[in-house]
């Protein structure tokens, strides 16, 4: 069983249209990033989430179910219109807090994209046990199970009797910790807020 590329499931979840996570993305739009935010955003533009994985827990007996322990960092500054930085980072937060705290059995369209031996990049368009004839692009049940993406260097290295899906299910996601408020040292007036959920994920 491959494991999951779970900050991209993440992200999807994050970055795609419900009730839950509507609000999240009404205050940052477009700006989550993993893991880091690039150097060329400028808070001042709006706030901003970046997260990474720290490490996390996995069982041999049940290898297809990984949790990941993930980082969260909520990013806003003083110039951010009327709002102080500390208020509007903490207001990310929250949003953050309810789109992910206690969720359960969330299917996210995320699918598995591997490598072809034609060096392209390939997702996965049914759920299966990877072995030979499914195996892009050499196999002849390929057009079945696999379709070919725009571009190259997203894609895992292909497993044989690995599990392959088009969506996964976030199981559950709780956090560890509350979040802290900090100040970035190095930026004034830049503030974020700090918290980690717990975040089960198993493919469909």
């Amino acid at each position: 069983m491959a494991i999951a590329d779970t900050n991209r499931i993440i992200m999807s979840y994050l970055t795609t249209s419900s009730a839950k996570v509507d609000p999240l993305i009404a205050l940052v739009g477009e700006r989550i990033y993993c893991p880091r935010i690039p150097e060329k955003i400028k808070l001042s533009d709006g706030p901003a989430i970046s997260y990474f994985t720290r490490g996390g827990i996995s069982t041999p007996y049940i290898p297809g179910i990984p949790e990941p322990s993930v980082q969260f960092d909520c990013w806003a500054t003083d110039i951010d219109g009327e709002k102080s930085g500390s208020i509007r980072a903490r207001e990310v937060y929250r949003l953050l807090y309810d789109a992910l705290q206690g969720i359960q059995n969330v299917s996210v369209a995320s699918p598995s994209i591997v490598v072809g031996t034609d060096g392209n990049d390939y997702y996965c368009i049914l759920s299966h046990t990877a072995n030979n004839r499914n195996k892009p692009i050499t196999g002849t049940l390929t057009a079945t199970y696999w379709v070919a993406t725009p571009g190259t260097g997203m894609g895992d290295i292909w497993v044989t009797g690995a599990g392959y899906s088009p969506t996964h299910e976030i199981m559950s996601a709780i956090e560890e910790v509350q979040g802290q408020d900090l100040v970035d040292n190095e930026i004034q007036n830049y503030f974020r807020v700090l918290t980690f959920f717990s975040v089960m994920i198993r493919a469909e």
